[in-house]
């Protein structure tokens, strides 16, 4: 096909961690399977014309940006009747897998299609041909386990977020070779890979142990210097999980040794990265196959649609030692700070200069809680007095616009600690009162603050607050390391606490923000780490995003990116650090969604 037949524009495209129901589509599951099966259709006969492509359009063969028409569209012939086909609605994509056939020589191909309102916008493929370094099996017999396609029990499914928490395990658990294995596998599962079984990075011995656990267990990944991967799909009827990525093998060892003692020679001895698509099949709380197209790509290849990566935000002031942080939809950033100082960053700009600070008015003290409400044009504010004689804590309320100050409402005795806020449906403010276990509210209006609930036994720590998209409320604590759910009658009243179960140990959980639906974004500030949360039920399942830093107390986003507070509050309580320069204070940016 000449390249005039066909340009289609290159865009930058992700998956990005925004509410579900923002990408919840009309094209359900079986619409977008027949969209990825009318996409091979069309490659078969190297016309791509005929099919419904959104405006803006990026396609990749092998992470390798290339035009519509073009490349393999001019050479596959022919591809399998029976693929294996994961569509997800929540998430807009559709991965499928199966043969295909170049002239004549059959070879495995798997794509990962982006939809959007019914039509494609991007897609990225796997291919692997004949030639090239092991595993190639068989293309012309090769056809995926008939497991997939059966329905899991009721009783043996997992919720979608579970599912993907087994999925993230297990790339963890490859990355630190078995040290971080966290997941269980059923047990005959089998890893095929290019229709070859598979034991650790190399083709099954005849004979030999191929399950999935037992390569972990061996430490047969030891080559593996980083594995980077996106969960694209999820079928809970089926158990199914689809994901895309990359696993990089620097190439700098000739050898290895496993956590058996043996050493092993490295399948390569060269620098490269093999990328992946891969379909877990998921039942009764563990992992049963894994089916996997791979081929190799240059060391350390980045993904083809990832967005640029955002900048930092640095705060343009010493001795700040942050402790919130809230974001508006015009994409203005704002920082609380133990200085007093409410900080602000402008759209656009890496630089957060103080915008709001402590007067004989507003009487900010420490600034703990941010919280941006643009329904009621509102800056809320948590202050706390830190030990100085005479003062209260109180929730402050700023102008969000022009940073005025509008009301200060005082937290109620004994000695009170306002940490942070949520707002609900209706406008009123839930605040996390620490050195008590309270949650106390404030409704439109309202001149004072009034007590929902106070609980010595689980509440005393209670730090991050935030409501899920369904108007259920969670809280987290920072003392005892847990998170519960505050249910509420049908009047709004308080009705009882649920402990929630977390898929992974907490350490000093604090800043918690919704991201949509059933999903958050934590802070841990000792852990120096953010994660994002997808909580079902009274599990919640947790996925590290970013660690190693210097103590993060919040978080918020803008668009794709989350910004965690650096706060080094260590500098500030360590008695062994005060007085030493603890660098720039800075919101780190944080990158949700895609490949890294």
């Amino acid at each position: 096909m000449s390249r005039q037949m066909i340009r289609f524009a290159l865009a930058a495209t992700s998956l990005a961690l925004v509410p579900a129901t923002a990408r919840a589509q009309s094209c359900d599951a079986a619409c977008m399977a027949d969209l990825a099966n009318r996409f091979m259709d069309a490659m078969t006969k190297a016309d791509p014309q005929g099919l419904p492509w959104a405006e803006k359009v990026g396609y990749a063969e092998n992470s390798t940006k290339v035009r519509i028409g073009e490349s393999s569209w001019v050479t596959i012939k022919g591809r399998a009747k029976s693929p294996l086909v994961v569509a997800d609605p929540q998430t807009g994509h559709v991965t499928w897998i199966g043969m295909i056939d170049d002239h004549g020589q059959p070879g495995f191909y798997a794509m990962d299609m982006r939809v959007k309102d019914g039509k494609i916008a991007a897609v990225q493929s796997v291919i692997r041909r004949k030639e090239g370094r092991p595993p190639f099996g068989d293309p012309a017999t090769y056809a995926p386990d008939k497991k997939y396609a059966t329905v899991v029990p009721g009783k043996a499914r997992l919720p979608r977020g579970q599912m993907i928490g087994l999925v993230d395990a297990y790339y963890a658990g490859l990355a630190s070779n078995g040290a971080k294995l966290s997941v269980g596998f059923d047990k005959g599962c089998a890893v095929i890979e290019n229709g070859v079984r598979m034991t650790g990075n190399l083709p099954a011995v005849a004979g030999g142990d191929a399950g999935c656990e037992s390569a972990f267990k061996r430490g047969l990944y030891g080559e593996l210097e980083a594995v980077r991967h996106q969960v694209l799909a999820v079928d809970e009827a089926r158990g199914l999980v689809a994901a895309i990525g990359y696993r990089d093998m620097p190439g700098a060892k000739t050898s290895f040794t496993a956590q058996d003692g043996t050493t092993y020679p490295a399948e390569a001895l060269y620098p490269r990265t093999v990328g992946f698509v891969s379909v877990f099949k998921i039942e009764g709380g563990k992992i049963a196959r894994l089916e996997t197209i791979a081929n190799e790509v240059p060391y350390l290849m980045p993904a083809p649609f990832n967005a640029p990566k955002a900048k930092d935000v640095v705060i343009d002031d010493t001795a700040v030692f942050m402790e919130s942080a809230t974001s508006d939809s015009a994409g203005n950033l704002y920082s609380g700070s133990f200085k007093g100082n409410i900080y602000r960053a402008v759209p656009g700009s890496g630089t957060a200069i103080a915008w709001i600070r402590p007067d004989a008015t507003n009487k900010l003290a420490s600034v703990l809680g941010v919280l941006a409400d643009e329904k009621s044009n509102t800056l809320w504010a948590c202050s706390i007095p830190m030990g100085k004689t005479g003062e209260v804590s109180a929730l402050a309320a700023f102008d969000l616009k022009s940073g005025a100050f509008r009301q200060r409402y005082e937290m109620p005795a004994p000695a009170s600690a306002c940490n942070d806020i949520a707002i609900d449906k209706d406008g009123t403010a839930f605040v996390a009162e620490t050195t008590n276990g309270r949650i106390l509210t404030l409704k439109p209006g309202a001149r004072e603050v009034s007590l929902l609930v106070e609980d010595k036994a689980l509440l005393v720590g209670v730090d991050g607050i935030a409501f899920g998209g369904d108007g259920t409320l969670y809280v987290n604590n920072v003392r005892q390391n847990s998170m519960l759910r505050v249910n509420r009658k049908a009047d709004g009243s308080f009705a009882s606490l649920t402990p929630l179960k977390v898929s992974m140990p907490l350490n000093g959980p604090d800043g918690l923000r919704p991201i949509g639906g059933n999903r958050f974004l934590q802070a841990e500030g000792p852990a120096g780490r953010i994660s994002l949360l997808t909580i079902e039920g009274d599990v919640v399942t947790m996925k590290v995003l970013k660690d190693g830093m210097d103590g993060v107390p919040g978080v918020t986003t803008i668009g794709h990116t989350a910004y965690a507070v650096e706060s080094k509050g260590r500098f500030l309580f360590d008695p062994a650090m005060k007085g030493k320069d603890p660098g720039v204070f800075a919101l780190r940016a944080v990158p949700l969604g895609g490949i890294q």
